[in-house]
């Protein structure tokens, strides 16, 4: 399997459990945060929390895609495209 392989069937894996993030009307399950103190806030349209949250619960579907390509291709490397210095 190719780079474009994985990462054409990663989207498409995504797409499908996108059921993690929407009920059956589309709305998100996630509606907010609560406190230690039962405090409950709504979520914003900051795109660093809502992109978080979409880590969060889309994690595991990409860990279980990673490991099944990991299988087939034991020398690949999920790596990031920022370069350190």
């Amino acid at each position: 399997m190719k780079v474009n392989d994985f990462k054409s069937k990663l989207e498409k894996t995504l797409f499908v459990n996108l059921a993690v993030l929407q009920d059956k009307n589309k709305d998100w399950v996630t509606k907010g945060f609560i406190d230690i103190y039962k405090n409950i806030y709504t979520i914003s349209v900051d795109t660093k929390v809502v992109s978080k949250i979409i880590e969060l619960m889309l994690f595991p579907t990409i860990l279980k895609e990673y490991a099944e390509y990991k299988k087939k291709s034991p020398d690949y490397k999920l790596i990031s495209s920022v370069q350190e210095e």
